[in-house]
């Protein structure tokens, strides 16, 4: 499923999105899909990396764009791609080396195994957050309330 790390940092906020996504996690957790005690790790994975590095990851790539000569919203959209994409694989490696750490899995498969399949995830990841950015900055920009940060020019 869509975590939407970088997809909630670039509309809220990057210290809005941990806030979020806790709050999202506590109710999966309510639902057995979690659980209390991966919390922490969960909110850290998702929150920290999924959005406050993705939407710095954004910046980054936002500030590269501003060199081209492509449409604002266009900057948007592939900056917001390649972080949310860089942003899941990136904490999915985290979350293989905390699983490693835990002893449940050894690190050299539980690393493998969590990247190998986020590589593929975050395709769609990268595909549905930009989709989503490019639609709101063609429709309601406005709602976007990091632009002022992200400095599209």
């Amino acid at each position: 499923h869509l975590v939407g790390g970088t997809l909630v940092a670039i509309i809220l906020g990057p210290w809005a999105s941990v806030i979020v996504l806790f709050l999202i996690l506590v109710i999966q957790s309510l639902f057995g899909d979690g659980g209390i005690t991966a919390l922490g790790a969960n909110t850290f994975n998702m929150g920290i990396i999924g959005g406050i590095v993705g939407f710095y990851l954004v910046l980054l790539f936002v500030r590269l764009l501003n060199n081209t000569s492509l449409k604002k919203e266009l900057k948007v959209t592939i900056a917001t791609a390649i972080g949310s994409y860089i942003a899941i694989v990136l904490a999915s490696f985290i979350c293989g080396i905390e699983i490693g750490i835990s002893g449940t899995i050894p690190i050299e498969i539980a690393v493998p195994a969590m990247v190998f399949w986020h590589i593929l995830i975050g395709i769609g990841e990268a595909i549905i957050s930009a989709l989503i950015v490019y639609y709101i900055y063609k429709t309601k920009p406005d709602f976007i309330t990091t632009e002022s940060i992200l400095k599209v020019k």
